[in-house]
């Protein structure tokens, strides 16, 4: 017969290598996620560098819009781009907040 001890020591062997198992794809699960979570952050930084440029540019080239050297079409096209851009860096770059956890 075998000794019941020996017997739980076997089980609880299995147990703490599928437990560490376990912490390990864990792990590794976190990891990939956190390399992600960079990627999506500096892709995020760029993007909103991109459209700042875009709205300075838009802006400059609306200031040196004169009325009576340009064609009301160009000067209405670069004021509707004005605003939609002005629209497109309040919303999401002026006013984006990370969500900060609760304490």
């Amino acid at each position: 017969m075998d000794n019941p001890k020996t017997e739980e020591s076997k089980n609880e062997g299995m147990s703490e290598g599928m437990y560490l198992e376990a912490m390990k794809q864990l792990q590794d699960k976190f990891d990939d996620f956190n390399k992600k979570k960079i990627i999506i952050e500096n892709k995020n930084k760029l993007l909103a560098k991109e459209l700042l440029t875009c709205y300075g540019l838009v802006r400059v080239i609306d200031s040196l819009i004169h009325p009576e050297n340009t064609d009301y079409e160009v000067m209405l096209s670069v004021d509707i781009l004005h605003g939609y851009m002005s629209k497109i860096v309040d919303k999401c770059i002026l006013d984006f907040r990370p969500e900060e956890p609760d304490d």
